[in-house]
């Protein structure tokens, strides 16, 4: 069959994050042509495209991406026989074993997770703000799986809540959805769709785009700390107003602050009189900055993600801070949507 290549590159990069970078389970760094769609699952998320091809199979996925990426040409030809996919260009040829008519596979459980999403009436609208409110709070869940809930990003209502115990996040959203607890890990995956609708079916929650891609996600069960978490929001007083051009220093903070992903990275805050300063640091190098900023601080100090940090300051500058009160002292951004509070350092 003949495609077009650059057609199909956007396909599977859609599809991408659904492979595993181990194969922990059967197919599982696998991308699985059905005929209709192309999917991968990898345990924890399955991403269904709409593809049609006349052919089925399933292929390594990394090794068949590459293959393609490194052909110019405009079209590609795709034959499966021999249980060999074969990529046929005019300057290229490939050739990648396939898993064709075995037992152990997951088609079964892609066709039933679309069976279960194609009943009448079970996609619903999701709030336009959603992705906005799970980008938002991911970074302050934990990254320790054995802490249970407190990996996820969890949804109540119009609200979203995410803590690691030392970091609590809360965001309001345009309209209400389901209760569901999002593993931090596929959140991280799914704040790059542009998602429009949503449903539940148990252990799963699936997510739709305006181009009919399906994020399903594997959900975590358990009680969600809510009202524990929420009594710790509350109006802002006393605020301090933070510079516009903190922001660019986050950026460029970023670049110096250690962690083998963007939401592991951490840098260090330290307010004191009418100066900010932020200092990143890592085994090839370090930066600080240091800002003016309104008003005649106290010696303040803690540690948050850049990027993180970066993406409220485009929605506010607004910081105060909560002492003496419960412990910890607690440092809280805050906006008409969205409140992060971090905890002070002894």
């Amino acid at each position: 069959m003949k495609l077009d290549r650059e057609e199909l590159l956007k396909v599977l990069a859609a599809v991408r994050p659904g492979i595993a970078k181990k194969e922990i389970i059967l197919q599982a760094t696998h991308i699985i042509f059905t005929g209709d769609a192309v999917a991968t699952y990898n345990d924890s998320i399955c991403i269904i495209h709409p593809y049609e091809t006349d052919f089925q199979c399933s292929v390594q996925g990394e090794e068949f991406y590459k293959a393609l990426e490194s052909i110019n040409e405009k079209e590609v030809e795709i034959i499966v026989e021999e249980k060999q996919v074969r990529i046929k260009s005019r300057r290229t040829k490939a050739g990648l074993s396939t898993l064709v008519g075995e037992k152990e596979k997951v088609e079964g459980m892609i066709q039933n997770l679309r069976e279960k999403t194609s009943v009448k009436r079970f996609w619903r609208k999701l709030p336009g703000d959603f992705v906005q409110g799970v980008f938002l709070c991911m970074f302050s869940t934990s990254k320790d799986m054995t802490k249970g809930v407190r990996c996820c990003v969890a949804t109540r209502n119009n609200e979203i809540f995410s803590t690691d115990n030392l970091r609590l996040s809360k965001y309001v959203m345009n309209g209400s959805m389901d209760s569901v607890l999002i593993p931090s890990k596929t959140a991280v995956e799914l704040v790059k769709y542009d998602l429009t609708r949503y449903g539940v079916s148990e252990g799963w929650t699936h997510f739709l785009t305006k181009d009919n891609v399906m994020f399903n996600c594997r959900t975590m069960a358990g009680d969600y700390p809510f009202d524990a978490i929420n009594r710790f929001f509350r109006p802002p007083e006393e605020e301090i107003i933070l510079p516009k051009e903190l922001q660019d220093a986050m950026k460029a903070a970023a670049v110096f602050a250690a962690g083998d992903v963007d939401i592991a990275k951490m840098i260090e805050v330290k307010i004191k009189g009418n100066k900010i300063t932020c200092k990143s640091e890592k085994e090839r190098g370090w930066m600080e900055k240091e800002l003016d900023v309104e008003g005649d601080v106290d010696d303040v100090v803690f540690y948050i993600n850049p990027i993180f940090m970066a993406q409220i300051l485009e929605k506010s500058t607004s910081l105060f801070l909560i002492q003496k009160e419960e412990f910890p002292d607690k440092a809280v951004f805050t906006n008409a949507t969205f409140q992060h509070i971090v905890a002070l350092p002894e």
